[in-house]
């Protein structure tokens, strides 16, 4: 599937909100029917931190091409109500999830390596990050229900939640808009 034929597929989707088993079947496929040489060739990158390139969007869904470069990563975050899948086309990825303790401090639950092809899912409260702990560049496709509005950031040198609401940013992160 070209990056055409995704966009289009993109913008016939229902414009209610989706569930995440929907979103889940619609991005199972993806490993096997994406171009990913053609996708890969859109993302951006920044020696600043990660970018996110803006595929598509509808006010119940969006679709964003992640760029990362060698030691990049995210905050660790939620996406508050937001449910999302991940669709790893080159490189690989590192997610390490963590779980609320009964205090309030943020312990780490669980990690995972995630190659090319790779699919993996996040529901609503998660609370994560993504590395890229590879040599050379990563490209990821995500697809959030609904559209990230804001992100729960939490606190990483003091394991203590601090929930901020962060717009459309994140620290060191760029959103590209082609």
């Amino acid at each position: 599937m070209s990056l055409l034929e995704l966009q289009r597929l993109l913008g016939s989707l229902p414009p209610s909100r989706m569930r995440p088993e929907e979103l889940g079947a619609l991005a199972a496929g993806w490993p096997d029917a994406l171009e990913v040489e053609e996708l890969a060739a859109k993302a951006c990158f920044s020696d600043q931190g990660y970018t996110r390139t803006i595929l598509h969007r509808s006010p119940a869904w969006e679709a964003l091409l992640v760029g990362w470069l060698p030691r990049q990563r995210t905050a660790r975050h939620g996406h508050a109500e937001s449910f999302g899948v991940t669709c790893v086309l080159e490189g690989s990825l590192v997610e390490v999830e963590y779980r609320l303790a009964p205090g309030g401090q943020v312990l780490k639950a669980e990690r995972r390596k995630h190659g090319p092809g790779s699919v993996f899912h996040e529901q609503p409260h998660t609370i994560h990050h993504v590395e890229h702990a590879g040599r050379v560049r990563a490209v990821s496709l995500h697809l959030y229900a609904p559209p990230l509005q804001r992100m729960e950031l939490y606190d990483g040198s003091t394991g203590t939640s601090h929930p901020r609401r962060s717009g459309r940013r994140e620290p060191k992160s760029s959103i590209m808009v082609r």
